[in-house]
């Protein structure tokens, strides 16, 4: 069904063709299916997950699929309408020009997305991607980075070597894991911003995570049978969802610094017993020093004195540096005795990202396109040992993989409804405001468009977010027809939509440092039009952002004390800063001498 479009109207400067007037639904039989496990191969000891099909009443997201629906059929490792070659006669035939054409084709399908059919663009891929392989051979592959492997948990290991191990690429696990790495290196190279020092770099990559995965809870750092969590999504559906749990959001950060030439681990803490290491947070190696980040708290640590940023031997050396991270309400888990006695190093890598045939495709990818399909764990996790903290002197750093992306591959049949009720407002179809033909999914195209930093312009994130803020006529207009059984959960996937398309909205207005139209996004279209959304704490905590800017800074503190996500022990923290501050700045107004004297002691 489609609608009239409305007139062309005006917000915040930019103009748009009103798609919020029209909405197709599909209202015919299945549409798509999650991913089955077994196309990840079947090593999760028997976890699978169930093929999910939906009526009109839902339209369910296949985003692992390349973000599109139509199960993926892993095919012979053959390029379609081509004979097989074996890997010498490829060599021979094929020039390194040729090699670097098939994977720039392959960067530009996985990059625009949001201009392709979904099972077309994924075939296309699959088949560069093993013309490629035919091109380049075999014979040159990497060995096997294996030592890290044996410090996984016998459950997570079993299975995963022949995933790792085998030469032939799959047409779903590795393309997606492709897919997902050249997002975060795009939007590595857009949150990046100006920075040249690395220092600088990693504080705009970790705002960029922060500001864009609102907090949740789920799931866990260590999954257990208490809490077994069930949102285990891979990289590129906790950025296609836009909200992550802690852990989550440090995976998602320390692959965002190694897309920007970055090296990065979880730190642990450890007993001394038996006892495994307990991951703490993601640290930077830079310099020498492990720089110290706190995702679930929202904020880098501060550094000796609240200056800079602590590294992990200030922190173990100075005990008012974690101790200041504790509130009346809750003392911070990890203090200064728990480091001095020494971190184990763990390394953020899956399944994909340790196969040889994807560090064979690193070194051209990365030499042409600046991303990073491997990693190099043994390398990293030595380099990291060589800057913490010590037990003693000469004593050995425990160096492990960290589980959590592991557990999140093993537990992938969990995350089936989860994926469908986050992942599925991304699959609504709208016309298309640029005139096209055919269903327009507005979300996804946002989402795309915003992770490679095309955010103005008919063809930009902004436009896509405005098409998918569709009105209450056209959702009125759109229920027409369809059965009474299934119009609430029509109804409630097109609010979903346009709820997510508004935050989103707000988002992009705050990084580009527009704070007035963020306000308006953020404040009267997002926490006032739907006050118990799934983005209230996400919005309360951006909107004291954007208020602080402005000056409005009793407003800003009201809302990070009002805010009761997960991350709302970070939030009391910088509504005391931000008291503080404006304490400081009124008492140097009304007695600049002595904010001068401040000044030079402090100089």
């Amino acid at each position: 069904m489609s609608l009239r479009p409305q007139t062309a109207t005006r917000v915040h400067g930019a103009t748009r063709r009103c798609g919020q007037d029209a909405v197709a639904i599909a209202s015919a039989g299945p549409r798509c299916w999650l991913w089955p496990l077994s196309r990840v191969g079947a090593f999760h000891g028997g976890f699978h997950a169930p093929r999910i099909t939906t009526s009109c009443l839902v339209v369910v997201v296949c985003l692992v699929m390349l973000g599109g629906c139509g199960e993926a059929v892993r095919r012979p490792e053959t390029a379609r309408g081509s004979a097989p070659r074996d890997g010498a006669t490829a060599s021979r035939v094929a020039t390194e020009g040729m090699r670097q054409q098939l994977l720039s084709g392959m960067v530009a399908i996985l990059s625009a997305l949001d201009r392709y059919d979904a099972a077309r663009g994924s075939e296309q891929v699959f088949d560069r991607l093993i013309q490629w392989r035919h091109a380049a051979g075999t014979s040159d592959s990497p060995p096997l980075d294996s030592p890290l492997l044996e410090s996984l948990p016998e459950l997570l290991l079993v299975g995963t070597k022949p995933l790792i191990e085998r030469d032939a690429f799959d047409a779903t696990g590795d393309v997606v894991a492709i897919r997902d790495r050249c997002w975060l290196a795009a939007i590595a190279r857009t949150a990046r911003g100006d920075a040249e020092d690395d220092l600088t770099v990693a504080l705009n990559l970790f705002r960029w995570t922060v500001r864009s995965l609102a907090p949740v809870s789920d799931p866990p750092m260590v999954p257990s049978d208490a809490l077994p969590g069930s949102r285990w999504f891979l990289p590129g559906e906790i950025l296609l969802a836009g909200r992550a749990s802690g852990p989550q959001r440090a995976w998602i950060f320390l692959e965002l610094l190694r897309q920007a030439g970055l090296d990065g681990v979880m730190l642990a803490t450890t007993s001394g017993d038996a006892a495994p290491p307990r991951p703490w947070l993601p640290a930077v190696i830079i310099g020498g020093e492990a720089y110290l980040f706190e995702p679930t708290y929202g904020m880098p640590i501060a550094g000796p004195g609240g200056a800079g940023v602590a590294t992990a031997r200030q922190a173990a050396e100075d005990p008012a540096i974690l101790a200041a991270l504790s509130t009346p309400a809750r003392r911070y888990p990890v203090q200064a005795d728990a480091i001095a006695k020494g971190v184990a190093i763990l390394v953020a890598a899956d399944p994909w990202s340790l196969a040889p045939r994807m560090a064979a495709l690193d070194r051209e990818l990365f030499a042409a396109d600046g991303i990073r399909v491997a990693v190099n764990a043994t390398r990293v996790a030595e380099q990291a040992a060589a800057v913490v903290p010590r037990a003693r002197e000469g004593a050995t750093v425990t160096q492990a993989l960290w589980t959590f992306p592991w557990e999140t591959v093993a537990r992938r049949s969990l995350a089936a409804g989860s994926l469908a009720e986050e992942l599925g407002p991304l699959e609504v179809p709208v016309p298309d405001p640029t005139g096209g033909r055919g269903g327009f999914r507005a979300l996804f195209a946002g989402r795309v468009r915003e992770f490679r930093g095309d955010f103005d312009g008919p063809a930009g994130a902004k436009a896509a977010y405005l098409a998918a803020r569709v009105s209450r006529r056209a959702m009125n207009a759109a229920l027409v027809g369809v059965p009474e059984n299934q119009a609430t959960a029509v109804a409630d996937r097109l609010i979903r939509m346009k709820e997510d398309a508004t935050y989103w909205l707000g988002l992009l207005m705050l990084a580009e440092g527009q704070d007035a139209a963020a306000v308006d996004y953020l404040q009267r279209m997002t926490l006032e039009a739907a006050p118990d959304s799934r983005w209230t704490d996400a919005a309360r905590i951006n909107l004291a952002t954007a208020l602080a800017r402005l000056g409005q800074t009793d407003e800003a503190v009201a809302l990070l004390r009002e805010e009761g996500s997960p991350q709302r022990y970070g939030s009391r923290l910088l509504a005391a800063r931000l008291e503080a501050a404006a304490a400081a700045e009124k008492a140097s107004e009304s007695d600049p001498g002595t904010a001068a004297d401040e000044e030079r002691v402090s100089e």
